[in-house]
C-alpha cells in the first residue's frame, strides 16, 4: 500500500504542534512547582518564557506573585494588571487553590 506524500508532512506538523503545546504546559507547570518550592527567581524565568508564546491570565498572575515575593512590586503590579486585561473575569482564588493544593 502506497502512502500519500502529504501524509508524512501532516504527521510531522502534528507532532511538532503537539510537542510545542506539551512544552509550553510543562514550562507553566515547572514555574508553578518552582513557586511552590520557594524558588521565585526560577519561577519567574520559567513563566516569562511560557508567556512569550502562551499569554494567559493565570501565567501573568503567577508571574506577578513571583515578582512580589522577589520584592519587585512594580513588576508584580504590571503582571497583575496584564492578567485582568487578558481576562477581566479572572479569579485569583482559582490560582490560589492551584498554588496551595496543586489542584485546578
Amino acid at each position: 500500500m502506497k502512502k500519500s506524500p502529504a501524509v508524512i508532512p501532516a504527521l510531522v506538523l502534528f507532532f511538532v504542534l503537539t510537542c510545542s503545546v506539551a512544552f509550553a504546559s510543562s514550562l507553566y507547570e515547572q514555574g508553578m512547582l518552582a513557586y511552590r518550592g520557594g524558588n521565585y527567581k526560577l519561577a519567574s524565568a520559567l513563566l516569562e518564557n511560557y508567556l512569550k508564546d502562551h499569554p494567559t491570565a493565570e501565567g501573568y498572575y503567577l508571574l506577578g506573585y513571583s515578582y512580589y515575593k522577589l520584592g519587585r512590586k512594580k513588576d508584580a503590579m504590571v503582571n497583575f494588571d496584564q492578567a485582568y486585561l487578558l481576562d477581566p473575569e479572572f479569579k485569583p482564588e482559582v490560582l490560589n487553590k492551584e498554588i496551595n493544593t496543586g489542584g485546578k
